[in-house]
């Protein structure tokens, strides 16, 4: 729920109407933040795997350590590209595309991560848990040295390096770390009790419908992490639902989407009202038990 937060609020920030709002710094902190956020998922199962016997070299290699894209406020220049200040008062059309791309991307990996927590263990849970958490950190990593870099010309290593949130980034192949084995997130949370009016439950929801909705679908089309725009426009439109499930009267995303953005995300809102009648028990539950019921019925209906 955290991560999904912050990438609504990094797309949020992508977006021209709020330019001379800081929307670089707001993104790259945003961006940085899903990130650790994940990594401190992956650094409990990093604790999990050393508790049931891995070695280092087993924990790094699931972990994909000898390929992480880390956050640098030292990015390497490219040819072609050199910015000015003036032209990055807003973020660049093409920048937008590929950071709509990679937020829609992390999003939709986040309910394949919470299905592989919620339902019977086997010997390749951790492999379907892992991977789609150190590919979300990888492409937010790339994302992040993207913004980097064309900033490059216009701020200093030392802003760089604050705006990046270097102090919290901390390396896969250093894990699992000494306070990894201090913060038990994954059995701690799980236990809350909330109903289906809560925040954290809606948020839930319309991860477990996104997921219902694609699950065993190709997502991408074409080549590399390009998604196939209807599978992109959903998962944006799910982060504009979220946003408009978290606001106050009055303070929604209507004024930064077009009228198609909006009806997209107004329809999702609305469907979450049923979905929540139809796959969420009533009173206050566990938020395991909650996810539990949620995933059993989007298994259900992706096997229909």
């Amino acid at each position: 729920m955290e991560t999904a937060d912050y990438l609504n609020e990094a797309l949020r920030y992508s977006a021209p109407q709020l330019a001379g709002h800081g929307w670089a710094r707001m993104v790259m902190y945003r961006v940085a933040d899903a990130m650790d956020t994940i990594g401190l998922f992956v650094g409990e199962i990093a604790v999990e795997l050393e508790q049931c016997g891995a070695e280092l070299k087993t924990i790094r290699r699931l972990l994909k350590a000898d390929q992480e894209c880390l956050r640098t406020a030292q990015p390497v220049r490219v040819a072609g590209i050199q910015l000015t200040k003036r032209q990055l008062q807003v973020m660049p059309e093409w920048i937008v595309g590929t950071a709509r791309n990679c937020l829609a991307s992390v999003l939709l990996r986040l309910p394949v991560m919470l299905r592989s927590c919620v339902r019977p263990q086997d010997e390749l849970w951790v492999q379907r848990c892992l991977n789609p958490m150190v590919d979300s950190m990888d492409q937010l990593g790339r994302l992040a040295n993207l913004l980097a870099t064309v900033h490059v010309d216009v701020l200093d290593e030392h802003v760089l390096r604050r705006y990046q949130q270097l102090f919290q980034q901390q390396p896969r192949a250093g894990m699992p770390y000494p306070e990894d084995h201090a913060f038990p997130l994954l059995s701690t949370w799980a236990e809350d009790l909330a109903g289906p009016e809560s925040y954290e439950v809606r948020a839930l929801a319309l991860l477990a419908m996104l997921n219902e909705r694609y699950d065993h679908r190709r997502w991408h089309g074409g080549g590399g992490d390009e998604l196939r725009p209807d599978v992109r426009d959903a998962a944006l439109a799910t982060l504009n639902a979220l946003e408009i499930e978290m606001s106050e009267v009055g303070d929604t995303p209507r004024y930064r989407l077009t009228d198609a953005e909006w009806a997209y995300a107004v329809a999702i809102s609305e469907a979450l009202r049923d979905w929540l009648a139809s796959a969420v028990p009533d009173g206050d539950q566990p938020l395991i038990d909650i996810l539990r019921a949620m995933f059993d019925r989007t298994q259900a209906r992706s096997h229909q």
